[in-house]
């Protein structure tokens, strides 16, 4: 969707009962598999060379960590309902973390994504029920620091590039919290197919490190040949930064490599002798119909021999372009001694 689309479609919230909500979850099950047919890149070749049909022949990896919310009054497990009755007293249905402020919502927080031109959203309705989302499609278009995006400081707002959405504007904060509200739509069922844009620009804030940890993929769902095989050689092709799991990123980045992510809530005891905590836990999954010739040796090799050759021409081009120095020496040299007969 474009920015325009958020506005047209906005929430009214002054139309809702903010005390009234339904429940949001289904049943746990076996976490059904969700179709992913539609969730080919917009722009063919930078995810695959093929037209992309996933199937469903890779597994969820649930992640061992969970993103602690409180501490509850419950001295031991519940069951789904209870846990799904108190889910929906805790949180608005469309707000599912901690807030005091209920209007900056899950829309809210994609939009600020959208209208940035951080991400690319869509979302694919359930075709037995139009108003049901099944699945939902995110690629990274970049990670903006604060100062790419104008800021000063991390609490001033700015607008937004197109108006007329129900809140004018947005904190660097709020940016921030983006990219991570934006993924808390419903629970147990729902699950993002993520990607980042072929050229994402590499220089990632470190407060991404984070949004990484919980949503990015994690080495038990890569097929052996990219474990054992690409992930190295790309690393060894690549300055090693200090931050280990920013080779990972670019790696992604420049195979064009997506995955499937979905997350639930759960109860467990994190510290002895404590009531049981609220916490959200994630899974993440390989998407089978990535064209793994792209990671190739070969394919790779091809891929650094051009980078290489493309930045020669580039350091050749801007030394054949005088700079400001150069320019104003024939000018001084004029002021000088005067202009040649």
């Amino acid at each position: 969707m474009t920015a325009l689309d958020y506005i047209k479609n906005q929430p009214r919230l002054q139309d809702k009962h903010l005390t009234q909500t339904t429940n949001t979850f289904s049943t746990l099950a076996e976490f059904p598999p969700l179709s992913y047919a539609k969730a080919a890149s917009p722009n063919p070749g930078q995810t695959s060379s093929k037209q992309a049909t996933p199937t469903q022949k890779s597994d969820y990896h649930t992640k061992p960590y969970y993103q602690h919310i409180h501490t509850t009054h419950f001295p031991k497990p519940i069951t789904l309902k209870e846990l799904q009755n108190y889910i929906n007293r805790v949180f608005y249905e469309t707000s599912l973390w901690t807030t005091d402020n209920v209007t900056k919502n899950q829309t809210f927080y994609e939009y600020i994504l959208v209208d940035s031109m951080s991400a690319s959203i869509v979302h694919h309705e359930n075709q037995n029920n139009p108003n049901q989302i099944d699945y939902s499609t995110c690629k990274i278009i970049c990670v903006a620091s604060y100062r790419d995006l104008g800021f000063t400081n991390l609490h001033t707002q700015k607008t937004f590039n197109t108006p007329g959405f129900y809140i004018p504007g947005y904190t660097y904060s709020d940016y921030q919290n983006a990219f991570f509200y934006t993924f808390f739509r419903r629970p147990f069922t729902h699950s993002w197919f993520i990607q980042f844009q072929f050229n994402c620009l590499k220089l990632i804030p470190n407060w991404f490190y984070e949004w990484w940890y919980y949503f990015g993929p994690i080495d038990q769902i890569y097929p052996e040949p990219i474990l054992k095989t690409s992930l190295p050689y790309y690393q060894k092709q690549t300055p090693q930064p200090s931050i280990p799991i920013l080779s990972k990123i670019a790696f992604h980045i420049d195979m064009g490599i997506p995955w499937i992510c979905s997350w639930h809530f759960h109860l467990t005891q994190l510290q002895p002798d404590m009531p049981m905590s609220l916490v959200k836990q994630f899974r993440v999954k390989w998407w089978d119909k990535y064209d793994q010739e792209r990671c190739s040796i070969t394919s790779m090799q091809k891929f650094f021999t051009d980078n290489r050759n493309i930045e020669r021409s580039i350091v050749q081009l801007s030394r054949s372009i005088p700079t400001e120095d150069q320019r104003q020496h024939p000018r001084k040299l004029i002021q000088q001694y005067g202009q040649h007969p």
